[in-house]
C-alpha cells in the first residue's frame, strides 16, 4: 500500500535577508516570494519555514499575508520619501497600485505606530502655505482637509495650530479682500462672512478696529 504524500506547499528554501529583518522563501511549485517578520505571526516562525516543512492552509495564507505587507510597505515607503503621506490617502493611493485592501490596513497600522505616516503632521504641513498665502477662511480649509480623509478632530487641531494671532489677522485681512471684489458681497456682509467662515471674533474685531481708527 503506498503512504501519501505531504498535504500542503513544502518549504524549499527560506534564506534571511541581508538585514535579517527579511526572508526569501521558495515553496514546491511556486515562484520565490519575500516575507517580513514583522508580518508573520510568532507562531510561523522558526522550524515552519525549515526546507521540507510542510505548510497547511492557515500557514500558507499567513505567509501570502506577509509577503503582500511587505510588497505594499515598499511601495508605500516610495511615496513617503518623495512626499509628507496621511493615512485615507496613502491607502487610496496603494490600492490603487494594485495592493490588497487587508495588507494596506496592516501596512497603514505599522507605519502610523512607526510614526511615518502622521494624519496631524500631514495637516499642518498642508495648513501651513494656505494659512500663510491664501483667502480661503478656516472652515473651507478645514473642510478640504476631511474631503481628503482627515478625521474632524485631527482637521480641528491643525487648524488650531496654524492660525496663530498673526497668522489667522493675515488670513482675514486676504479674505476680506478677495470677498470685497466679489460681486453682491458688500461691505457691511464682511463681518457675517467672516464668522460663517469660522474666523474668531477677537481677530474679526481686532481687523475693525484697526480699519475704523
Amino acid at each position: 500500500m503506498e503512504t501519501e504524500g505531504p498535504r500542503g506547499a513544502v518549504v524549499e528554501s527560506a534564506e534571511p535577508g541581508p538585514d535579517g529583518k527579511t526572508l526569501r522563501v521558495c515553496l514546491a511549485g511556486f515562484s520565490p516570494r519575500e516575507i517580513s517578520f514583522a508580518y508573520l505571526p510568532p507562531e510561523y516562525t522558526g522550524a515552519f519555514l525549515c526546507p521540507g516543512a510542510v505548510l497547511g492552509p492557515e500557514a500558507e495564507a499567513a505567509l501570502n499575508h506577509a509577503a503582500a505587507c511587505l510588497a505594499a510597505e515598499k511601495a508605500a515607503l516610495r511615496l513617503v520619501a518623495r512626499a509628507e503621506q496621511y493615512g485615507a490617502g496613502l491607502a487610496r493611493k496603494l490600492e490603487r497600485r494594485g495592493h490588497g485592501p487587508d495588507a494596506v490596513r496592516t501596512v497603514l497600522g505599522r507605519l502610523l505606530e512607526l510614526g511615518l505616516v502622521d494624519d496631524l503632521r500631514y495637516a499642518g504641513l498642508w495648513l501651513k502655505s494656505r494659512v500663510r498665502r491664501g483667502k480661503k477662511g478656516p472652515r473651507t480649509l478645514e473642510t478640504a482637509l476631511r474631503a481628503k480623509g482627515i478625521d474632524r478632530e485631527t482637521a480641528a487641531e491643525a487648524l488650531k495650530a496654524a492660525l496663530t494671532g498673526e497668522a489667522e489677522a493675515g488670513l482675514l485681512e486676504r479674505c476680506v479682500r478677495a470677498g470685497e471684489k466679489r460681486p453682491g458681497r458688500p461691505g457691511a456682509d464682511i463681518r457675517f462672512f467672516l464668522k460663517r467662515e469660522g474666523f474668531s471674533a477677537a481677530a474679526i474685531e481686532a481687523f475693525f478696529g484697526e480699519k475704523d481708527t
